[in-house]
C-alpha cells in the first residue's frame, strides 16, 4: 500500500499564506496548477480584459486568480477567471458563488484534475464553467459531468446576457502570439 506522501498543512496555514504562483487547498493537501505558458498568459489577458470593460452594465466583477471557497476550511479553488456578483467581499477570498469559471489549459494540466475543479464548481452552484485550450483553439463547457467542446457567442447571467465570442477570442490570441514574427 502506498503512503501519500502529499504534506498536510491546516486551513488557517493556508488561508494565511502567500505562495507564487498561488496553490488550491483541497482537504488539506496543497494543489498546484498547471505551469502557464505564454499562450496561457495571452489569453487570460484577452478573456480577462473582455469581460472586464463588460462589468459594469451587468453587475459583476471579473477577478483573476482568487482564491475561492468550495468547503469552508476544507476546500479552496483558485480559478483563472471567474465573474462574480457584486459587491465584492471584504475578506481575502470569495465566499459567494461565481456566476463563471474559465479555467485556461496548461500542457502539464491532467483532465482528471480538471474536472474535479469543475466538480467542485458544479457542487457550489457556478453557472458556467468553461474551459479554453490555448494551444488547439478549442471552447469546452462542463456540463452533466462532462467536458463538451462549445462555441460560445454569450453567457447568460443573472443579470442579462454579456457577449462571448470565442471564436473571436482565439483569433485575436493568434493574432497577438503572431505580432513581431517575420
Amino acid at each position: 500500500m502506498a503512503m501519500d506522501k502529499t504534506p498536510r498543512i491546516s486551513a488557517d496555514e493556508y488561508l494565511n499564506s502567500c505562495y507564487r504562483p498561488d496553490l488550491e487547498f483541497v482537504d488539506g493537501a496543497l494543489v498546484e496548477h498547471g505551469m502557464p505558458t505564454i499562450a496561457h498568459g495571452l489569453l487570460l489577458t484577452i478573456v480577462g480584459t473582455h469581460f472586464h470593460v463588460l462589468r459594469r452594465p451587468l453587475g459583476y466583477a471579473a477577478l483573476m486568480h482568487a482564491r475561492t471557497q468550495i468547503a469552508e476550511r476544507a476546500r479552496y479553488r483558485v480559478p483563472d477567471l471567474m465573474l462574480r456578483p457584486l459587491p465584492l467581499p471584504k475578506g481575502k477570498i470569495v465566499n459567494v458563488v461565481p456566476w463563471v469559471v474559465i479555467e485556461i489549459l496548461s500542457p502539464k494540466d491532467r483532465l482528471p484534475e480538471q474536472l474535479q475543479r469543475f466538480r467542485d464548481y458544479k457542487q457550489i452552484g457556478v453557472r458556467h464553467m468553461i474551459l479554453l485550450d490555448p494551444e488547439e483553439l478549442l471552447a469546452f463547457r462542463f456540463e452533466d459531468g462532462s467536458l463538451l467542446q462549445s462555441h460560445f457567442t454569450a453567457l447568460d447571467l443573472p443579470t442579462g446576457p454579456v457577449p462571448f465570442d470565442t471564436d473571436a477570442v482565439f483569433r485575436q490570441l493568434t493574432e497577438e502570439r503572431n505580432e513581431g514574427v517575420a
